[in-house]
């Protein structure tokens, strides 16, 4: 990641213990219920979003009780929800106490390449459940749906499900957008891809169903770190 701006592995990878593979299929059944994205009506998109914060130093992964937490990206980063407060129903608890999720995130932070000041801070970490589903004549399509950065400093994917679809490469370019550094398909559980925000540009194709497929779907789970950081006290001016 510190030379080329991205990763990409293989689900095999990922050893898990037989109690993280029951996880894993509890959290592969419950994106069948993920509620549709209201900032998308026509995109046959769904998702949940949740926040943890993390004190790396003292070894902390708390999740934030937000009923129905807000997401907002600056229009430089999202033109399609320039500076909204998106809020999504949160992700229930007993996924964000998981073992499984809980260890992804873990090795996400461990793999990206923070400088070693950010690491004497705490961070926020955004976790997202998204479903792209398709139908005939009715792609599932992701936002923003073009080339684009996400505005966290690392941001990680990880593939839960794909069924019955076509389409859906991760594309990876330089900062240029004139190479193409990475086109790949998520097509197995825990395929992932982790970007480095300030060094590549990145998005993902809509799906589409496969023929004769009255519905299938491409889902992920995204984690995203960003480092509180406190901005300090303006000096007031006298009148």
């Amino acid at each position: 990641m510190v030379h080329s701006g991205f990763c990409y592995l293989k689900g095999d990878e990922f050893i898990l213990t037989n109690e993280e593979k029951a996880e894993l299929a509890k959290v592969q059944d419950h994106f069948a219920v993920l509620p549709r994205d209201p900032y998308g009506q026509a995109s046959n998109r769904y998702r949940q979003f949740s926040r943890y914060l993390l004190i790396p130093f003292a070894g902390l992964l708390i999740p934030r009780p937000e009923r129905t937490p807000t997401y907002r990206q600056h229009a430089a980063f999202n033109d399609e929800a320039p500076d909204l407060a998106r809020q999504f129903e949160a992700i229930p608890g007993r996924f964000l106490s998981s073992d499984l999720i809980r260890a992804l995130i873990v090795h996400d932070f461990q793999n990206s390449p923070f400088d070693e000041h950010s690491l004497s801070l705490p961070f926020e970490v955004g976790l997202h459940f998204i479903r792209l589903q398709a139908e005939p004549d009715k792609p599932g399509i992701a936002v923003p749906n073009r080339l684009h950065k996400d505005g966290e400093p690392f941001t990680w994917i990880h593939l839960i499900n794909r069924s019955g679809v076509t389409g859906g490469e991760n594309i990876v370019t330089d900062n240029e957008q004139a190479n193409v550094l990475c086109e790949a398909i998520l097509n197995s559980p825990l395929d992932t891809i982790g970007i480095v925000d300030d060094q590549v540009w990145h998005q993902v194709k809509p799906v589409y169903a496969e023929a004769h497929v009255r519905m299938g779907f491409r889902d992920v789970v995204l984690v995203d770190f960003t480092p509180m950081v406190a901005k300090p006290l303006e000096p007031r001016l006298e009148p």
